[in-house]
């Protein structure tokens, strides 16, 4: 009779452990919080790289077809370049576009190079670049070129709002800024109105 309690507990714990039955709701409530919190991390992971990708895609279309032009560039026409990425991006006024022609002065095949731009214009009042700015920000960046060839610079900036809180799923907000160079395709330079191309004034 002092082994019954023993045996009774042995009986019960086999009966435990052979059971399957299950309360769903209780597996629901420890499960749904992390299939919620991985669906909306997933869909603002893909999100970002989404917005990512058409901006650096617009910004690629502005160079394409900057490269091609052949007549006088104006503020007008830099500004339905912006409305043209804010129409690709899906963006809104926070977008902004600069472009800057550059071109080699001198010790073009050594590191020790000088670069100058003939011009660097921007839209949203961003400030532009003078040559020093053009030696000490875009220099390390720009590829080697010939003397006297140019190349263009287009840089797009655009805020990226992600669809869901970051304290739900760690993905704040962010700018997106690509720096995108070409050559002129069917002329020696890129000129803008009233700037005497070649010259930089």
């Amino acid at each position: 009779m002092t082994f019954a309690p023993i045996a009774a507990a042995r009986r019960a714990v086999a009966r435990f452990g052979r059971e399957e039955g299950a309360s769903l709701s209780v597996e629901a409530v420890l499960v749904l919080p992390i299939l919620l919190w991985a669906f909306l991390a997933s869909y603002t992971f893909f999100d970002v790289y989404r917005a990512k990708n058409l901006s650096l895609k617009a910004n690629y279309a502005i160079s394409d077809l900057l490269s091609r032009e052949t007549n006088l560039l104006d503020m007008n026409y830099l500004l339905g370049a912006e409305k043209v990425f804010k129409y690709l991006t899906q963006s809104d006024s926070s977008s902004w576009v600069r472009v800057t022609v550059v071109y080699c002065e001198s010790n073009c095949a050594d590191p020790s190079r000088t670069l100058r731009r003939d011009w660097s214009k921007a839209t949203d009042s961003l400030p532009t670049f003078s040559d020093p700015d053009v030696m000490s920000h875009l220099e390390p960046i720009i590829p080697w070129i010939a003397s006297g060839e140019r190349v263009i610079i287009v840089e797009t900036g655009v805020h990226y709002e992600p669809p869901f809180s970051q304290n739900l799923t760690g993905i704040g907000e962010r700018d997106f800024v690509d720096i995108v160079m070409t050559r002129p395709r069917f002329a020696p330079q890129l000129c803008w109105n009233g700037v005497n191309c070649g010259t930089g004034t």
